[in-house]
């Protein structure tokens, strides 16, 4: 009887926590790192999905992920959640261009450069200079290599600038 107890306290507190919009139930707590809600409990960050979906339909296979059928982050409604399979959940996001695009680039390229020894402002004077790459590799303490990438536009593209492809195609035939 106490866990049926423990359960009703805990749904109260994150029902608590919602505010209905639509059909939804928008979390309006914590949002982890990932942007889906999250609550604490019994000393341990849960996501709230789960822990709604375990106390209004039962026990979950481990690592099981929840979708919901609104395709709304947020939402913690007990009749729009449904235990779905990390593929489904992949081919969804791939169908809503979650890992495509110029802006996917730029977030792995500026991941990447966070531990490099240039900086983008290094990469466009290496890009725009005419001095040869060994003498380039020597100034700025890197690979030749590096330095004939980003020349040639492979390196250190220039997501920012809408033409950096026509600058980068500089010198090829």
């Amino acid at each position: 009887m106490s866990d049926f107890v423990d359960d009703m306290l805990e749904l109260m507190h994150i029902l608590d926590r919602v505010v209905e919009e639509g059909e939804c139930l928008l979390w309006t707590g914590y949002l982890g790192s990932s942007g889906h809600p999250m609550i604490k409990v019994r000393k341990k960050c849960r996501l709230v999905r789960r822990e709604v979906f375990r106390l209004c339909c039962g026990n979950l296979v481990p690592r099981q992920p929840i979708a919901t059928r609104c395709d709304e982050r947020c939402c913690v409604n007990p009749a729009h959640l449904f235990a779905s399979s990390i593929s489904s959940i992949c081919k969804n996001a791939a169908k809503l261009g979650a890992w495509k695009g110029r802006l996917r680039s730029a977030k792995i390229a500026a991941t990447k450069r966070a531990k490099g020894k240039l900086t983008i402002d290094q990469a466009r004077e290496i890009r725009m200079s005419t001095e040869s790459g060994p003498v380039l590799a020597r100034r700025f303490n890197v690979n030749t290599s590096l330095i004939n990438g980003i020349k040639r536009g492979y390196a250190w593209k220039d997501y920012a600038n809408p033409y950096a492809s026509l600058i980068s195609a500089r010198g090829t035939k």
